[in-house]
């Protein structure tokens, strides 16, 4: 079994380790740029030095004519006694390696012995110095250019700096590592309350909520999941009645046909037409309740398949109320009412009449015998609206919202104690939908209820 790291053990070694990369980088870029400067400073401190000296001989050679003692001026002797012994030590005015000529480039005086008696290059000539007297080149001096051994006071100058540069680093590093910590404790907070809220989700918990007051990515994530726990939440005791809803729907047909059945075995009832007819009416009722419980879940897993085209369903409409209206003896009055421009509109005709066999079979078991059921069809910009209206007592607000739920059982006026499987209505939303439209339910404010269907064109 791999072992696991906490998230905030790797987050906190990401830190530290782009932490120490930034001060390694820091350090080494600091170093570099102390070291390069004070080799800059001291290159330039001599050529300073140098240009004051050759002034000085350049008077020494005007006011002697030669060059002779010139070393004298150029250097001086200090006697030190250490150990008992004197120590004789020459120090130059010019520091590191130098070489001195006279005008025809030939070395006189020189920090290295075997440059003495040497002649400048051409080259060597135009690098040097000119020292002037009277307005004439009287010589060249020669700094040495490559990189000369640093005095100790220089060393110790520059490891200082350094040394104060990785303190500087170190502070920088431990005072960053404590401000990581801080940040990863609180990224980490929200993230653990999620965690242990999403643990007692898993073993079922629905009731978990989590309170952030970040107000940034975290606090919509909490938002984000205490809509997301709501709508399990929802879901789950909409499964719980479905389940439950299903199983009183099957139970009764089931039942009345198990009764019928064991009669006439037990001899009770006679196999006759009449014993036989209400266990045929219970399979069709069964028939059916399967077929929409089909029809609801390929709909809503969109495996629904529609053969859509483009159909006048004014003129559908017209047929399907004149069928309907044939088969009713007594009953409310079906009104058509649609405008004679009305273009075609792509729907998979089947399925559009099932809706409205749904609606109209729905308008006519609520509205009484006197009353009229009346259907508009009207255009409204790129989509086709399709409004039935019955007369009846219409729908209570607080059950409007839920009309179109599975089994869904509303007020007792409009209740399914007349017969139907209950999944008219959600069968009828998602086969709108299924054509990209939208159905709802409304009041009239005269009385009765309206169902309004709204279809694309295109």
């Amino acid at each position: 079994m791999k072992q696991r790291f906490p998230f905030a053990v790797k987050l906190g070694l990401s830190f530290a380790i782009a932490i120490l990369v930034s001060v390694a980088l820091v350090y080494f870029f600091t170093a570099t740029a102390i070291t390069n400067k004070f080799a800059t400073f001291r290159e330039q401190n001599k050529q300073q030095i140098a240009q004051q000296v050759c002034s000085l001989l350049g008077e020494y050679r005007t006011r002697t004519g030669n060059w002779i003692g010139v070393n004298r001026l150029l250097s001086s002797q200090q006697t030190v006694l250490i150990g008992g012994k004197l120590i004789v030590r020459q120090t130059f005015l010019i520091p590191g390696s130098f070489s001195l000529a006279n005008e025809q480039g030939r070395v006189f005086i020189s920090t290295e012995q075997d440059q003495v008696g040497t002649t400048l290059s051409p080259k060597q000539m135009r690098e040097g110095i000119s020292i002037e007297a009277n307005n004439k080149q009287v010589g060249t001096l020669l700094l040495d250019n490559v990189g000369t051994a640093l005095a100790p006071a220089e060393e110790e100058f520059l490891a200082s700096a350094k040394r104060s540069a990785l303190l500087g680093g170190a502070i920088a590093f431990g005072l960053a590592l404590l401000l990581s910590i801080f940040l990863i404790s609180q990224v980490l907070s929200p993230l653990r309350i999620l965690t242990r809220a999403t643990e007692q989700i898993a073993r079922g918990d629905l009731t978990q909520r989590v309170k952030l007051k970040a107000r940034d990515e975290f606090g919509q994530l909490g938002e984000s999941f205490n809509r997301m726990v709501k709508n399990l939440r929802c879901s789950e005791e909409i499964r719980q009645s479905m389940t439950a809803d299903i199983a009183h729907e099957l139970r009764t047909p089931v039942t009345i046909i198990q009764g019928n059945l064991e009669a006439i075995l037990d001899e009770i009832y006679q196999p006759t037409t009449d014993t036989i007819a209400p266990i045929y009416e219970e399979t069709l009722h069964l028939g059916r309740l399967i077929d929409d419980l089909r029809d609801i879940s390929l709909a809503e897993s969109k495996e629904l398949r529609l053969n859509i085209e483009p159909t006048d369903i004014v003129s559908s409409i017209g047929q399907l109320v004149e069928t309907m209206s044939a088969s009713l003896d007594q009953g409310p009055r079906i009104h058509v009412e649609a405008n004679s421009t009305i273009p075609q509109v792509p729907v998979d005709l089947k399925r559009f009449r099932q809706v409205l066999v749904n609606l109209l079979t729905n308008a006519l078991r609520y509205t009484p015998r006197q009353g009229k059921i009346h259907i508009q069809v009207l255009r409204k910009d790129q989509e086709v609206e399709v409004r039935v209206a019955d007369s009846g007592p219409g729908i209570s607000p607080e059950e409007i919202p839920h009309l179109f739920e599975r089994f869904y059982r509303g007020d007792r006026a409009r209740s399914r104690r007349q017969g139907g499987s209950g999944l008219g209505l959600a069968i009828s939303k998602q086969l709108i939908e299924a054509h990209r439209g939208r159905i709802w339910a409304e009041n009239d404010p005269r009385g009765g209820a309206i169902f309004v269907i709204r279809l694309p064109l295109a």
